[in-house]
C-alpha cells in the first residue's frame, strides 16, 4: 500500500511540473507579444517615418533624442530577450527581420554613442546581442 501511494504521489509531481512549465512557456510567449505590440506603438511607428539611412541627426537635437528614446525601450526589451522573460523564437515569427533592419538603421548612432565612453562602449549591447541570437536563428532556420 505504502508503494502505490509513493508511486501516486511520484506521479503528480511530475504531471504538476509539466503544467507548471507549460503554464511558464506560454506566459513568456504571451509577455513576448504584448511587449512587441508596446514597441510596435512606441517605437517602430515612429522610427518607419525615417528611411534607410537615417538622416544625420544634430547631437542632442530633438530627434537625437528620441533616437535615444527610442533605443533605450528597445534595449530593455533586448535584456528581456538575453535573460529569458521574454521568448527569442516568438520575436523571430512576430518580425525578426524587421528587428534586424531597425538595428542596423539606427547602428550610426549607436556607433556614436559608443565613442562617448560614458559607460565604457557599452550602449546598447543588449540590443546588438539579441540581433546577432535572430540572425544565428535565422541561418538555422534557412
Amino acid at each position: 500500500m505504502d508503494i502505490c501511494a509513493l508511486v501516486i504521489s511520484i506521479l503528480a509531481f511530475v504531471l504538476s511540473l509539466c503544467q507548471y512549465f507549460r503554464d511558464s512557456s506560454r506566459e513568456r510567449k504571451e509577455a513576448t507579444l504584448n511587449a512587441y505590440n508596446e514597441l510596435q506603438d512606441d517605437v517602430f511607428s515612429h522610427l518607419n517615418k525615417y528611411g534607410m539611412p537615417l538622416p544625420e541627426f544634430e547631437y542632442l537635437g530633438d530627434d537625437w533624442q528620441k533616437m535615444t528614446v527610442y533605443l533605450a525601450k528597445l534595449e530593455r526589451f533586448s535584456v528581456g530577450i538575453n535573460t529569458g522573460i521574454y521568448s527569442l523564437n516568438v520575436l523571430n515569427r512576430l518580425g525578426g527581420e524587421y528587428f534586424i533592419r531597425e538595428f542596423e538603421k539606427l547602428k550610426p548612432i549607436i556607433d556614436r554613442k559608443r565613442k562617448e565612453k560614458i559607460v565604457d562602449g557599452k550602449h546598447y549591447d543588449e540590443f546588438e546581442k539579441t540581433v546577432l541570437k535572430l540572425k544565428k536563428l535565422r541561418k538555422r532556420q534557412g
